[in-house]
C-alpha cells in the first residue's frame, strides 16, 4: 500500500511514516516544509522514509503534481498555533479549512480511503455535569458544574480561531468526500514526544518548560495552573491512526475517534512532571496571572467509542510522556525561553491577553 501523509515532514508525520514503513507500506509526504515548523528543512525531508513532494496543501495545483499509485490519503498538514491563529486568521482558514477540503476532494476523486486529523480544540471548554442543570457545553453553567471528558458526538463550541478551522475542516471534509469514500476523523488531545519542533513557541507549552529548564528558569505557569489538559504520546496516536487505516468506516458513514489519556492533568502537575524528566535542579514554578484570547480551562477526551471499537488504548501516562519528551529533547537545538515571552508578548501588543 501507498499512502499520501500530507504534514508528513512533521513531528506525527514522521513517527506515522515510520510505523507505516515497518508494517510494509510506502509513503509519500507532502508538505511545504515551513521555517516556523521545520528549523532544518533538509533534516526533515532526509528523515523521512520515503519521498517528500514539496507543496502547499491549501494550492490545487499541488495536488495535481502528485504521482499515481497512491490507495490512502492520511491529511495531517495544518496551522496549529491557538494564540497565533487569534491574529492570522485567513492563514489558518486557507490553510486549515481550504486544505482539508482539497484533501478530501483529491481522496474521492480517486477513490481512497482519507484519514484526516481535526483537535481536540473543536470542543473548546467542552462538556461539564452538573447536580443543578445536568449536562451543557462550552462552559460553565454556575458554581457547582465540574469539567466532564468530550464525547465525539459532543456539539462544536470552539473559543479560538484554530479550533473554529478545525470544525470547518472536519464539516469540509464530510462535504468533500460526498459519501464516496471512507472517512475517519481522529481528534486529538495535546500530543507530546520526541521529535517535537523546539524552536515554534506556538505549538505548546512543554517546549517552553524544556527551554526553561535548559537555562535554569523557574518555570512559568499561566494562571492559577489548576486548569487542565489531556496529554497524549506521540506513540499512542500514531498507533490509533495505523489502527485507523485497517479499519476504514463504510462510505457516507464518517467516523469520529477521540484520541487521548482519558485522564486530566493540572498545569502545575505537568511542570512538575517536566522538572522530574530534567537532569539539572530547577528553582520551581511561578506563576503569571494572565489569561491568552483562545485557551480554555479544561480539556479531556471520553474514550468509551476506541473501546467499544477495539482500537488500541494509551500506553503512556500524562506524567512518564512529560518527563520522558524531556529526557530525550535536552540535547537537542531549539528556541531559548525568550522566544515564548516574545509570543506572549505579541499577544499582549494585539490586545489578546487579559
Amino acid at each position: 500500500m501507498t499512502v499520501l501523509v500530507t504534514g508528513g515532514a512533521g513531528f506525527i508525520g514522521q513517527h506515522l511514516a515510520r510505523r507505516l514503513v515497518a508494517a510494509g507500506a510506502d509513503v509519500l509526504a507532502l508538505d511545504l516544509l515551513l521555517p516556523q515548523v521545520h528549523a532544518d528543512p533538509d533534516r526533515a525531508v532526509e528523515a523521512f522514509p520515503g519521498r517528500v513532494a514539496v507543496g502547499d496543501v491549501a494550492d490545487e495545483a499541488a495536488w495535481g503534481d502528485l504521482p499515481g499509485g497512491i490507495e490512502a490519503v492520511v491529511h495531517l498538514a495544518a496551522e496549529t498555533g491557538t494564540g497565533q491563529s487569534m491574529y492570522e486568521v485567513e492563514r489558518y482558514h486557507r490553510v486549515n479549512v481550504e486544505g482539508t477540503r482539497l484533501a478530501a476532494g483529491f481522496a474521492a476523486a480517486r477513490g481512497l480511503p482519507l484519514l484526516s486529523l481535526s483537535s481536540r480544540a473543536v470542543y473548546g471548554e467542552g462538556r461539564y455535569g452538573c447536580p443543578e442543570h445536568g449536562t451543557t457545553f462550552g462552559g460553565r453553567c454556575c458554581g457547582r458544574a465540574a469539567p466532564a471528558a468530550s464525547r465525539e458526538d459532543d456539539p462544536h463550541h470552539p473559543v479560538s480561531v484554530y479550533g473554529e478551522t478545525k470544525s470547518l475542516a472536519e464539516a469540509a471534509a464530510v462535504e468533500a468526500a460526498a459519501g464516496a469514500v471512507p472517512l475517519t476523523v481522529v481528534r486529538p488531545q495535546n500530543v507530546v514526544g520526541p521529535g517535537q519542533a523546539l524552536h515554534n513557541p506556538y505549538t505548546g507549552v512543554l517546549a517552553a518548560f524544556l527551554a526553561m529548564l535548559r537555562e535554569g528558569r523557574a518555570l512559568t505557569v499561566y494562571g492559577d495552573g489548576h486548569q487542565t489538559r489531556d496529554l497524549v504520546h506521540v506513540s499512542d496516536l500514531v498507533a490509533l491512526l495505523a489502527w485507523a487505516l485497517e479499519h476504514q468506516p463504510p462510505p457516507g458513514e464518517p467516523r469520529i475517534l477521540n484520541c487521548g489519556s482519558g485522564v486530566r492533568t493540572t498545569l502545575v502537575e505537568l511542570a512538575e512532571a517536566a522538572i522530574s524528566g530534567a537532569p539539572v535542579r530547577s528553582p520551581g514554578v511561578t506563576h503569571v496571572d494572565v489569561h491568552r484570547a483562545g485557551d480554555i480551562d479544561h480539556a479531556c477526551a471520553d474514550l468509551d467509542r476506541l473501546r467499544e471499537l477495539g482500537a488500541p488504548e494509551p500506553r503512556w501516562g500524562a506524567h512518564d510522556a512529560v518527563a520522558d519528551f524531556i529526557r530525550r529533547s535536552w540535547d537537542r537545538p531549539g528556541a531559548g525561553a525568550a522566544a515564548w515571552d516574545a509570543a506572549l508578548d505579541e499577544l499582549a501588543r494585539r490586545g489578546l491577553t487579559s
